[in-house]
């Protein structure tokens, strides 16, 4: 899935913050449980682990597009902003 903006819009994505514990802190949990008490939390932790990658990229079009162009830094900025005003 993608979200793309452009021209100062802004999206709100709530986040859900919960600390995992680290390899070390797992084992220690499960080491007193039954065989299938730790299966069971074992496989949960590998769920855990496997949805919990978030990644952000952000490109800066205008300054290479500029350099590109042989432009003057800003230049692109400043006519966005003029044919916006205009519209």
């Amino acid at each position: 899935a993608a979200l793309l903006l452009q021209g100062g819009e802004i999206a709100s994505i709530p986040l859900i913050l919960e600390a995992l514990p680290t390899a070390k802190e797992f084992r220690d949990a499960v080491a007193s449980l039954s065989p299938e008490q730790r299966c069971f939390a074992q496989a949960f932790r590998r769920l855990q682990l496997a949805s919990t990658v978030f990644g952000i990229c952000v490109l800066q079009v205008k300054p290479q597009l500029e350099r590109l162009l042989n432009l003057g830094e800003g230049s692109l900025t400043k006519e966005l902003k003029l044919t916006r005003d205009l519209l």
